[in-house]
């Protein structure tokens, strides 16, 4: 009998211990995944670095952040290629004061997504002080995990807009 107790207590120091480890495991892998941001929060957050990029006039977070195809649509609606933004957006030409993004959206479709918002900036550029409200829109790509920017397009919005859109055959 003593060793029939003595085998069960066995087994059951030895379940408990992989019961432990199983948890420990689970615990881990829980944790890991929280730490792990969702590819809606990824690109909010490379929303956020871009802002802070361009306020600090950062061309190491903007090369990364910017796709080496990425083409711009200006306010006024010129194109710039990716040199030409970031050679822009680098200088010291145009110094931002404000940089405010609301009614941030993503929309992800496999390995691209679409983000647009309202952008509320002053910045004092050659003298004059600018206050601008852009809607913009952007398309994302995921590469081998990491997203960027490849397209973005900037409209201004116009709160005294009273123009009619005509179409005439």
């Amino acid at each position: 009998m003593k060793t029939h107790r003595t085998t069960s207590g066995n087994l059951r120091k030895k379940a408990n211990c992989i019961l432990c480890l199983f948890v420990s495991v689970l615990l881990a892998a829980s944790g890991n995944a929280a730490e792990v941001r969702s590819d809606e929060e990824q690109i909010l957050k490379l929303e956020d670095d871009w802002v802070r990029a361009l306020q600090n006039h950062d061309r190491e977070s903007l090369d990364k952040i910017v796709a080496p195809e990425f083409t711009f649509i200006e306010p006024n609606g010129t194109s710039r290629n990716r040199q030409q933004y970031l050679a822009d957006r680098t200088s010291h030409e145009a110094d931002i004061k404000t940089f405010q993004n609301d009614e941030l959206k993503v929309r992800v479709f496999g390995n691209s997504a679409l983000a647009s918002g309202l952008a509320k900036i002053t910045e004092h550029r050659r003298g004059r002080c600018y206050r601008l409200i852009l809607r913009w829109k952007e398309l994302w790509l995921k590469n081998s995990g990491t997203w960027q920017v490849f397209a973005s397009q900037a409209t201004p919005v116009n709160a005294k807009w009273d123009a009619q859109f005509i179409v005439t055959e």
